[in-house]
């Protein structure tokens, strides 16, 4: 599902500022999270960092605190355990309908300012993992069949298999100016 030019795609649309991508020590994270992450996130983190702050959305960036050890003493709060744990309890709250999964099934990978949630769908091979949207506003979850870096391709170009981002600063971002 990750298509191979997903990133290239993206940073052509929003070309990384100069020194905001992070360095993850991936073999750590993923032994402790028990998955391996896509590798357009990966690529992502290291090209991006922490997401498009201009445009309103946070990506986090994994460490080895998971949704399990998130409220042990010391752990940060706010990083993608914490942020992921929440969001498996926001989907037991919300009982969402038209998506076959269970609350362990979700990684978050982003939020943004108005409290939306970006996650992936943990089915299958990491490269195959969908895009899962909780949208605070009316408390709703929306698949999107394809991975992060396409996701936010679609939703920079507004692509109408993305249209339910129209309301989001993401919205038609990568058209402007071209």
């Amino acid at each position: 599902m990750t298509e191979q030019n997903g990133l290239a795609t993206l940073i052509g649309l929003m070309p990384p500022p100069v020194g905001v991508g992070a360095r993850v020590d991936w073999e750590a994270v993923q032994k402790a999270w028990g998955l391996a992450f896509p590798s357009d996130f990966k690529g992502f983190v290291t090209h991006y960092g922490g997401g498009l702050s201009d445009l309103d959305l946070g990506v986090l960036i994994p460490s080895a605190v998971t949704p399990e050890t998130c409220d042990e003493p010391g752990a940060p709060k706010g990083g993608m355990g914490f942020i992921t744990a929440d969001t498996r309890a926001t989907w037991i709250d919300t009982e969402p309908t038209g998506i076959a999964a269970e609350a362990e099934d979700l990684v978050t990978w982003g939020a943004d300012g108005s409290a939306d949630l970006y996650c992936w769908l943990t089915h299958g091979t990491p490269e195959d993992w969908p895009v899962v949207l909780f949208s605070h506003d009316d408390d709703t979850w929306t698949r999107f069949d394809c991975g992060m870096t396409e996701f936010l391709s679609r939703v920079l170009r507004a692509d109408g298999r993305a249209q339910a981002m129209r309301d989001s600063a993401l919205w038609r971002a990568g058209l402007r100016g071209a």
